[in-house]
């Protein structure tokens, strides 16, 4: 401890501000997720039935198994909705969306995205808003083109 004690005090006073400043911004970036994650609302529950979800296959007894969209449409707005996003994580949820197998997978997702988190908007305009994406991958492109080829504005 006396290490770091004694660095801290050879340092700069220019240089503790910059490190304060940084502490500072951390935490407060920090404390948004939290606070975001307490107040956002409960998930919505899904029908019962499996009205409007999408089979995906069935069980040894003949059952459908549905798709549930909840997991990945929470994903997008999280990767979306934060503050500092690393590109790469928004590249892995949009990838996600644009292999999606069927359309009906892909217009469930889109409805309870929209329904959730959409706030006025569709799934297709909050991707088309993000600026910070690695322009690289064209990740975010093919997602557009995929929603786009589901007539999914």
């Amino acid at each position: 401890m006396g290490y770091i004690k004694d660095t801290w005090k050879a340092l700069p006073t220019w240089s503790k501000g910059v490190i304060g400043l940084g502490v500072a911004t951390l935490v407060t970036v920090e404390g948004i997720k939290i606070y975001k994650k307490i107040t956002a609302p409960p998930p919505a529950k899904l029908p019962q039935g499996g009205a409007g979800l999408p089979v995906v296959s069935y069980t040894n007894t003949g059952a459908a198994v549905l798709w549930n969209p909840a997991p990945l449409a929470q994903q997008l707005n999280d990767v979306m909705g934060g503050l500092f996003t690393l590109t790469g994580t928004k590249d892995d949820a949009w990838l996600q969306v644009a292999n999606i197998p069927t359309n009906d997978m892909l217009t469930s997702l889109y409805n309870y995205f929209n329904s959730k988190f959409g706030n006025g908007k569709t799934l297709t305009q909050w991707i088309n808003d993000e600026y910070y994406y690695d322009i690289l991958s064209g990740v975010k492109q093919k997602t557009l083109q995929r929603l786009a080829d589901a007539q999914l504005p």
